[in-house]
C-alpha cells in the first residue's frame, strides 16, 4: 500500500464494501497511511510483529482497524486459521509482492493465481518479480516449485492478457493431472 501512495494521499476515499487484510511489520505505512485505509475499507486487518505499528494509536479514532499481533514471525497458515475461525474470512484475494508471493506459494496457501500481463518488458538486477524470495539452492529445493494448470486465458484491450491457473500440489502432480 505504501508503494502505490496512500502515505501521501490527501483527497478523501471513497467508503468500500470491502475489507483488506495488510501485512505490514516494518512498518511501511505511516499514521496518515493507516487513517486512509480506514477511512476507505469496510474493515482494515494488519498483520504484524511491530508492538510500535501507527495502527495502534489510531484503534481508538477508527472502530474498524482490527490489528493481528504476531510475536517473533508472521506464520501465514495460522493467520488464515484466525481469520477464517475468529473474523469468519472464508475467501481473501492476495496481492502482494514477491517475497511474500514466494512464502505464500511454498508453504502451499495458494489454490489459484490470477494475473494479468502487461505488454511491456521491465528488468533489473533489483527489480521484484512475481515470485521473489530466497533462491533454490539445492536439489531438494526443487520440492517448492509449484506446477500451474491453466483455466482460462483471455486478450483483454491494449494487448493485456488476463490468465488464470490452478496451483496443483505433489499428489495432483504425480496422478498426472498436468
Amino acid at each position: 500500500m505504501a508503494k502505490i501512495g496512500v502515505n501521501e494521499r490527501t483527497k478523501e476515499p471513497t467508503k468500500m464494501e470491502c475489507s483488506f487484510i495488510i501485512i505490514d511489520s516494518k512498518p511501511h505505512l505511516t499514521a496518515k497511511g493507516v487513517e486512509y485505509l480506514a477511512k476507505w475499507v469496510k474493515t482494515l486487518y494488519l498483520v504484524t510483529t511491530n508492538k510500535n505499528h501507527p495502527a495502534y494509536s489510531l484503534q481508538e479514532k477508527f472502530d474498524n482497524i482490527v490489528i493481528i499481533y504476531f510475536e517473533e514471525k508472521i506464520n501465514l497458515a495460522e493467520l488464515l486459521t484466525k481469520l477464517k475461525n475468529e473474523y469468519q474470512v472464508d475467501r481473501l484475494t492476495i496481492q502482494s509482492g514477491g517475497t511474500l508471493n514466494s512464502h505464500w506459494l511454498r508453504e502451499k496457501l495458494i489454490d489459484h493465481v490470477s494475473i494479468v500481463i502487461a505488454p511491456c518488458l521491465i528488468g533489473g538486477e533489483k527489480t521484484q518479480s512475481l515470485i521473489g524470495g530466497e533462491s533454490l539452492h539445492t536439489q531438494d529445493d526443487l520440492r517448492l516449485i509449484k506446477a500451474l494448470k491453466l483455466v482460462k486465458c483471455d486478450v483483454l484491450k491494449e494487448s493485456y492478457l488476463h490468465v488464470v491457473y490452478d496451483v496443483l500440489n505433489e499428489t495432483q502432480i504425480e496422478n498426472n493431472d498436468i
